[in-house]
C-alpha cells in the first residue's frame, strides 16, 4: 500500500507539470482527494482493519505530500500571475500607469449569446420576463395549484403582497401564452433565477435560465427534438449524440430529460460523467393541456413545447468548472482562462 501512495504521489507530481491555471489545479486536486479511488480505499481499509497505525501513517504520508505538491503549486501560479501583472505595468517620473488591456467577456455571456444568435435566427421572440413575480405566472397557470407537492420543491424567496422571486424563467412563457389570442407564437427568454437553496460547489440561491417555447396546431416532438439537438450541438461546438429520457415536470407531457453524450470522453466513461459516458443538461416536453386551458386556451386547437437550460450547468460541462461561484465573484485568475468572444 505505501508504494501504491508513493506511485500516485510521483503521478501526481507529472500531472502538475502541465497544470496553467487554478481552475485545472482543482480538477487535479480532486482527482487525487475527494474523488480518488485509491484515497477513498485507503480511508475505508483504516476504518475496517486491525492495523490503524500502519494505515494511519500511510493516510498520513499520502494526503500530507498531496497538499504540500498542491499547495507548491498553487503559489507557483499565483505567484506568477502577479509578475505577469507586474510586468505590464509601466512606471513614470510622477505616475504609474497602468497598461490598458482589453477585457473578455464573462463565461455565461458568451454562451447567452450563442443561444440568442441562434434562436434570432431561428425567428423567435426575445421575451422580456420580471424577476418579481406573483403566484399566479410562476405556479398556478404552469399546472402547479396550490398544495401541489413540487410547489414546495423549488424553495422559494416569498415576498409581501403575493410576490415572490421566480424561481424559474418559465414564468415568462405563463405571461406570453396568456397573451396569445389565437396566434403562433415561437419565443425565448433569458435571465436570473432564484431558490432557497445551498451556495456550494454545485448549487447557488440564483443562476441563470434559458427558457424557451413554441406553439402551432401542428407542432410535435420532432420539432423539439431537432431544436434542441441543433442548440446543443453548437453550445457544445461538436456533433455529440443526444438522447431523451421519459421524465415528470408538471407543465408538460410528455416530459424528457436530455442528456448529451460526454463531450470529454465520447461515452467511454470518466470522472465528469461519473463514468456512464452521459450527462443531463436540461428539461424538456410538450406544453400540458392544462397549461393551455389555464390561459383559455382550447388544448385540441393549440400545442407546443418548452424547455428550460440552466446557463451554469451548461459552462462547467464545456469547460470543466467545478465551483458555481466562480462565476459570481470577479475573480481574474478565474476569468483570464476564456478567450475573447464576439456577440
Amino acid at each position: 500500500m505505501k508504494k501504491t501512495a508513493e506511485k500516485e504521489i510521483k503521478s501526481l507530481q507529472t500531472e502538475l507539470k502541465n497544470v496553467e491555471n487554478l481552475e485545472q489545479l482543482k480538477q487535479v486536486k480532486a482527482m487525487y482527494l475527494s474523488k480518488s479511488t485509491f484515497f477513498n480505499s485507503l480511508k475505508d481499509t483504516l476504518k475496517k482493519t486491525k492495523k490503524k497505525k500502519e494505515y494511519g501513517e500511510i493516510l498520513k504520508f499520502y494526503s500530507s505530500n498531496v497538499y504540500k505538491l498542491l499547495e507548491q503549486k498553487k503559489d507557483e501560479l499565483e505567484n506568477n500571475f502577479l509578475l505577469e501583472e507586474k510586468e505590464n505595468t509601466l512606471l513614470t517620473c510622477d505616475r504609474i500607469l497602468l497598461e490598458r488591456k482589453e477585457g473578455t467577456i464573462h463565461p455565461l455571456s458568451v454562451l447567452t449569446f450563442q443561444v440568442m444568435d441562434y434562436f434570432d435566427e431561428q425567428k423567435y421572440e426575445f421575451a422580456h420576463g420580471v424577476e418579481v413575480e406573483i403566484e399566479k405566472y410562476n405556479f398556478d397557470i404552469l399546472n402547479l395549484p396550490l398544495g401541489h407537492p413540487s410547489r414546495s420543491m423549488h424553495d422559494t424567496f416569498y415576498l409581501e403582497s403575493n410576490q415572490l422571486l421566480r424561481t424559474h424563467s418559465t414564468n415568462v412563457t405563463a405571461r406570453e401564452l396568456e397573451s396569445l389570442n389565437g396566434k403562433e407564437l415561437s419565443s425565448y427568454a433569458v435571465g436570473t433565477v432564484f431558490r432557497n437553496d445551498d451556495n456550494d460547489a454545485t448549487h447557488s440561491f440564483q443562476f441563470n435560465q434559458i427558457d424557451i417555447f413554441r406553439t402551432s396546431p401542428i407542432i410535435n416532438l420532432s420539432n423539439l427534438k431537432w431544436t434542441l439537438n441543433s442548440l446543443l450541438r453548437i453550445l457544445f461546438e461538436k456533433n455529440l449524440e443526444i438522447r431523451y429520457r421519459p421524465s415528470y415536470f408538471p407543465f408538460t407531457e410528455p416530459s424528457y430529460e436530455v442528456d448529451i453524450e460526454c463531450p470529454h470522453c465520447h461515452n467511454s466513461g470518466c470522472r465528469i460523467c461519473s463514468y456512464t459516458g452521459w450527462i443531463e443538461v436540461l428539461g424538456s416536453g410538450m406544453l400540458h393541456p392544462n397549461v393551455i386551458l389555464n390561459v383559455g386556451k382550447n388544448p385540441d386547437k393549440m400545442q407546443g413545447f418548452a424547455a428550460g437550460i440552466g446557463l451554469e450547468r451548461i459552462a462547467m460541462i464545456k469547460w470543466l468548472i467545478s465551483d458555481i461561484r466562480n462565476f459570481y465573484v470577479n475573480d481574474l485568475l478565474f476569468l483570464k482562462n476564456y478567450n475573447k468572444e464576439k456577440k
